[in-house]
């Protein structure tokens, strides 16, 4: 006789509600609740949004293109690059011509395209007139009837761009940062405003973003696992699996740039500096730096030559120890709170002429008062800030003033949200630093108004990097390798500096 089936398991019943809902039941209790956010320093909660600034008219392709090869810095630019050795076949085209196509690539969308413009009339004498403006007659008059083929860009790239990199990036950073101190930006205006809320155009944003090459293979050789056919691929030999805006992964090269804006005004940004930065371990990519390392080396720069900066804004990749040296030169450095910090015990300050005690905690980015609820649970009380005060010295030091009541008197104290030199000393049980103070406790503190206020700003950078990648077919830059890749992206950074240049007067 057989014997009977098994019953089939019931099926387990759906839970009701949303997936979000689900997730919630899941989740542990916070540990810990918080107060509300004070009005103080930093805003009230009434206080409104800022309202969006005007849309940026459109540009077509033709006023891109003018404003590009018009750029005078352009053409200092070219006189970085090295001149074509006397023996040999002499070159087909001055310099000049190859860094105009390279930008060009930036208006055309490939080296495909920027070349068959030029093969026309009308395109190539737009270039041979800028440059009888900018170099002379007789540079114009030796310039053949059409302009580079793209046999005459690929070798001209190979063989003089990619070994001149370091020397354009450098000199067009220094370009960059003359452009926006002549018009106005990152340089002291006279006008009162206060530290937490610095004028736009005296704010460096900046973001990382991964250019995507050409191909999306990894691998040099792949086999058809049906056919046993061997299929060859090209590879970028420098890109690599990168995690991007938090948890998307991205395969292709990463790149840093900053940049400055004025506030109100369409097509007025000026990117400031671009690097290629690592995103691979340090045996695979030694040459690069990290993300954090690479942006405080960059704004270290910036700021030597334009002494307005106020403040810089950036994502949660910049850590306190990334934030640190910058704060100590004298910057309001705003990123928002990275996850998983827990509070941590700041001090236990005894009010002067009465007998009161108080633990104050960092939480949440700012000090706070602990209180222990009547069920046992913690709870944080942010306190108001009346003020970020700065002395300046040899090292910039930054410090809340803060009140905390009792029921005697209102005391007032300041607390240091920059590292201290007791901060850097080693804990010989943990063998750690003893506070990491810059990135528990902020100078402005997220959730508040003046930080959403710097926070819009770093926005802008998304747009940057945008625009960069929507600029060629299928969001691909068109160069294979981290340098090749850079120069396009240097390329892209002029373009639109020249626009925001002839948009806007420069001052004298």
């Amino acid at each position: 006789m057989t014997p009977p089936k098994a019953a089939a398991p019931a099926k387990r019943k759906k839970a009701s509600g949303s997936k979000k809902s689900v997730r919630e039941t899941t989740e542990k209790p916070p540990l810990y609740s918080y107060g509300d956010m004070p009005d103080d320093a930093f805003g009230a909660k009434s206080e409104p949004r800022e309202p969006h600034g005007p849309q940026a008219p459109h540009l077509i392709i033709d006023r891109r293109f003018a404003y590009l090869i018009n750029n005078p810095d352009l053409y200092t630019l070219a006189s970085a690059l090295p001149t074509p050795a006397p023996v040999g076949r002499r070159s087909h085209y001055p310099p000049v011509v190859y860094l105009i196509f390279l930008c060009s690539i930036s208006v055309f969308g490939s080296a495909r395209g920027t070349a068959a413009y030029f093969q026309y009339e009308d395109w190539w004498n737009r270039v041979r007139t800028a440059i009888r403006t900018h170099v002379g007659d007789d540079a114009a008059d030796a310039l053949r009837p059409t302009g580079p083929t793209r046999s005459n860009w690929n070798y001209y790239f190979g063989r003089h761009l990619k070994p001149a990199l370091e020397k354009l990036r450098d000199l067009s950073g220094e370009l960059w940062v003359e452009q926006a101190l002549a018009q106005g930006m990152l340089c002291d205006t006279g006008r009162r405003t206060s530290r937490v809320r610095p004028e736009r155009a005296q704010v460096i944003h900046g973001d990382a973003t991964v250019a995507r090459p050409p191909s999306t293979h990894s691998e040099p050789t792949t086999v058809d696992k049906r056919t046993g056919e061997i299929r060859h691929h090209r590879v970028d030999p420098d890109a690599g699996i990168c995690v991007e805006g938090g948890d998307k992964l991205v395969y292709g090269n990463k790149f840093l740039s900053t940049a400055v804006r004025l506030a109100n005004t369409p097509h007025s940004r000026v990117i400031l500096a671009i690097e290629s930065i690592r995103h691979k371990s340090v045996e695979e990519d030694p040459q690069r730096e990290s993300e954090g390392i690479a942006l405080v080396a960059m704004v270290k720069r910036i700021i030597k030559r334009a002494r307005g900066t106020k403040a810089v804004t950036y994502d949660a990749a910049l850590r306190g120890k990334h934030r640190a040296p910058l704060i100590a030169d004298g910057l309001v450095v705003f990123t928002p709170q990275h996850d998983g910090l827990t509070p941590q015990s700041l001090l236990r300050y005894k009010g002067k002429d009465c007998t009161c005690s108080h633990d104050l905690y960092v939480a949440e980015g700012r000090v706070c008062k602990r209180h222990i609820t009547d069920d046992g649970k913690t709870h944080y009380t942010p306190l108001p800030v009346e003020e970020l005060e700065c002395r300046e010295g040899k090292s910039t030091r930054f410090y809340h003033r803060i009140t905390t009541d009792c029921p005697k008197k209102t005391h007032t104290l300041r607390i240091r949200v920059d590292e201290t030199d007791e901060d850097r000393q080693i804990d010989p049980k943990t063998k750690r630093q003893r506070f990491n103070r810059t990135e528990h406790l902020r100078q402005v503190p997220p959730g508040t108004p003046a930080a959403r206020r710097l926070k819009g700003f770093r926005q802008d950078s998304e747009s940057v990097h945008s625009r960069f990648d929507q600029a060629y077919p299928h969001e691909r830059v068109p160069a294979y390798g981290a340098r090749g890749a850079l120069l396009i992206y240097i390329g892209y950074a002029w373009v639109g500096n020249s626009i925001t240049r002839a948009l806007n007067a420069i001052h004298s």
